[in-house]
């Protein structure tokens, strides 16, 4: 891949299709080193092609941002499995998927999470959110008409999900970790139709942009 280059107090969002031709994941999946490959092999089928097309795309930003070849990039991993660059400080980034797209996030300077759904019925949805909701999100939620419950639940997901992975939390971190850190500012965005997204990074001076990977 060409040169990238990331701005300070920028926050960059790769748009890229997850259904690609045999070829394109041939070519991406000969960048993962052998433990990313094992653990593709793990997964079912679907899923499996999924993480080595993200993976593989991951890679080849971070090649063009770095100037390493993407095989040769080394991550390592918190304690909720947010991976970041070995030895490296100078780019931040974040990942997630949902359907056939993917999202990939990038900073110089900051910390980032980003999070995506597909816009759809959520099963059990009042019960999902009695388990990771406030009070107040959750009366919010009653109060929003029947139709427009799904649309209202994806849209505080995704910014919950976004907020705890820029603070390297996982889903299952509590709710008081939500909120926790007091600069943290999030910005909601439709990367395509029927899909619904958020990003946060710590401060407000960061401007986000948003990137279409070719297919």
């Amino acid at each position: 891949m060409t040169s990238l280059e990331l701005m300070t107090e920028e926050v960059q969002v790769w748009v890229a299709s997850l259904d690609v031709t045999g070829e394109r994941y041939n070519t991406l999946a000969r960048v993962l080193p052998s433990e990313e490959s094992e653990r593709a092999a793990s997964l079912a089928p679907v899923a499996a092609r999924r993480f080595v097309v993200a993976r593989g795309i991951l890679r080849t930003l971070l090649s063009g941002f770095t100037g390493t070849s993407a095989e040769k990039l080394r991550f390592s991993y918190g304690n909720s499995g947010k991976p970041s660059l070995v030895e490296r400080d100078d780019i931040h980034f974040n990942i997630s998927h949902s359907a056939d797209l993917g999202l990939f996030a990038f900073s110089p300077d900051r910390p980032v999470g980003v999070d995506v759904e597909n816009e759809r019925p959520v099963r059990r949805l009042l019960d999902v959110a009695q388990r990771f909701m406030s009070e107040d999100e959750l009366r919010s939620l009653i109060d929003t008409a029947p139709d427009e419950r799904d649309a209202a639940f994806l849209k505080s997901w995704v910014v919950r999900e976004a907020r705890l992975k820029a603070q390297g939390k996982g889903v299952w971190s509590g709710l008081e970790h939500v909120n926790s850190h007091p600069t943290l500012t999030h910005k909601l965005f439709a990367p395509r139709p029927n899909y619904i997204a958020a990003i946060a990074a710590p401060d407000s001076d960061w401007r986000l942009y948003t990137c279409a990977m070719k297919d």
